[in-house]
């Protein structure tokens, strides 16, 4: 993750590779439904390519932004647990 502060607002940038093409897919289907909702003041981007997820918020307030980050990675360690024991099946 790497962050940006410009006067008075934040940037966050937040990369996510997984082992291949086929999970990162089945992450962004996961982790979307999640993330149609922010702050009035917040923007968020999200977009894959091959097996890597990459998120960007920017917003003006650095909880908020931090906030939203964290609960990608919550979200995205969930999925890696669930995912891990479906392939054990």
């Amino acid at each position: 993750m790497t962050g940006r502060r410009r006067a008075g607002s934040v940037s966050l940038l937040l990369e996510i590779e997984c082992r291949d093409g086929e999970v990162a897919s089945a992450l962004d289907a996961a982790l979307m439904p999640d993330n149609r909702y922010f702050p009035k003041d917040q923007r968020f981007s999200a977009s894959r390519r091959g097996r890597r997820l990459t998120f960007r918020v920017d917003s003006p307030r650095l909880r908020p932004a931090v906030s939203t980050v964290e609960s990608i990675i919550a979200d995205a360690k969930l999925f890696g647990e669930v995912w891990s024991q479906a392939s054990r099946r």
